[in-house]
């Protein structure tokens, strides 16, 4: 028996399991980035993750750091156009999990942020991805992620209950 090709994600069954479940993620964050086709990103990305010869020592992160890129890269002649990371939650665009893990309310308060705080934040909530894998996509400290993390909250708790008095957790 030959022995299964590896991958950045293990052998080839496991990445077919962390294609299944993150590309329908990662074609959701190009949409928040305005991508005109955030399908051919979200594939580009995988392309280029594994025609890499060096390994990643966080994979999905990678992914999602390189959409990113890619998605900024795609809208540049677009720049002076007002897009932002609510694009996606147009009416008949978002998908069950936004429903599930955003109200109406939340979502609408989240717009108010700062793009700094709410991608922060997005990707901590929505996406579930662990504070180094966002520090490792947007290319910044650990504790800068946090910071900002806990700064977009702290502005939605005064946002969602005005008035309230509210202990630094």
């Amino acid at each position: 028996m030959q022995p299964q090709p590896t991958t950045h994600f293990g052998t080839e069954s496991d990445f077919h399991s962390a294609f299944a479940a993150v590309y329908p993620r990662l074609v959701s964050y190009a949409r928040r980035y305005g991508a005109v086709f955030p399908e051919d990103i979200a594939q580009e990305a995988f392309v280029i993750l594994m025609q890499r010869v060096v390994p990643v020592d966080h994979p999905t992160a990678f992914l999602y750091g390189t959409v990113r890129t890619l998605a900024i890269t795609e809208r540049r002649p677009l720049k002076n156009q007002n897009i932002s990371l609510e694009a996606v939650l147009e009416p008949g665009r978002k998908s069950e999990a936004d429903d599930e893990m955003l109200n109406r309310e939340v979502r609408e308060r989240m717009r108010t942020l700062s793009p700094t705080f709410r991608e922060a934040l997005w990707l901590f909530v929505v996406e579930g991805l662990t504070i180094r894998e966002i520090a490792e996509i947007l290319s910044i400290p650990e504790a800068t992620v946090k910071t900002r993390i806990h700064r977009a909250k702290a502005q939605l708790r005064d946002q969602l209950n005005p008035g309230a008095a509210h202990a630094m957790a």
